[in-house]
């Protein structure tokens, strides 16, 4: 069975490639910070998710101002992943992991180059995507600031426009 976005051609299939608003992120695996390895689907969920690159920066007094709005990350049903460059940032940030926050590690880069969070010379840079419950791109920020990226309000904004859509509008899946 194709998912909407294979069957209107929007999936991102190559790596690289720079997810847009209305592209659906690949199905990749992630390593989890506690060494698991898990597809991007089952970190999603059923929830929108805000999925964060931090290309080795200190992202602490972002995330700290993110999870300082935690019940309304709840209540629009988002989820945070953050995805560290280094090991050593991953130490830094695990602080902030719960149910609602959840940390990966990409030290080789891989997964910054497959979702398109790197330069022109594939270094890691900072990036936000929001997405959908099921992968479709809402915003995307990319910058080498990273306290240029997105303002929480916009964030959240997002998060509520999102929740409000329809699923009954729109099925997750396309029958073949």
């Amino acid at each position: 069975m194709k998912s909407q976005a294979e069957t209107a051609g929007r999936l991102t299939n190559s790596s690289g490639a720079r997810p847009q608003r209305g592209t659906v992120l690949r199905d990749l695996e992630v390593s989890m910070a506690d060494g698991t390895r898990r597809l991007l689907s089952s970190v999603r969920g059923t929830s929108s998710l805000i999925l964060i690159f931090t290309a080795g920066q200190d992202l602490s007094a972002f995330l700290a101002t993110l999870l300082a709005r935690k019940s309304t990350l709840i209540q629009n049903n988002a989820r945070v992943l953050v995805v560290a460059a280094k090991q050593m940032q991953l130490a830094e940030l695990s602080k902030w992991q719960d149910n609602l926050c959840l940390l990966a590690l990409d030290q080789n880069g891989e997964l910054h180059r497959a979702l398109g969070a790197t330069d022109g010379q594939e270094n890691p840079v900072p990036t936000i995507y929001i997405t959908d419950r099921f992968g479709e791109v809402f915003a995307a920020f990319r910058s080498e600031n990273p306290t240029s990226l997105a303002g929480m309000d916009e964030i959240i904004r997002w998060l509520e426009f999102i929740e409000q859509q329809c699923e009954e509008c729109s099925p997750s899946e396309w029958p073949e």
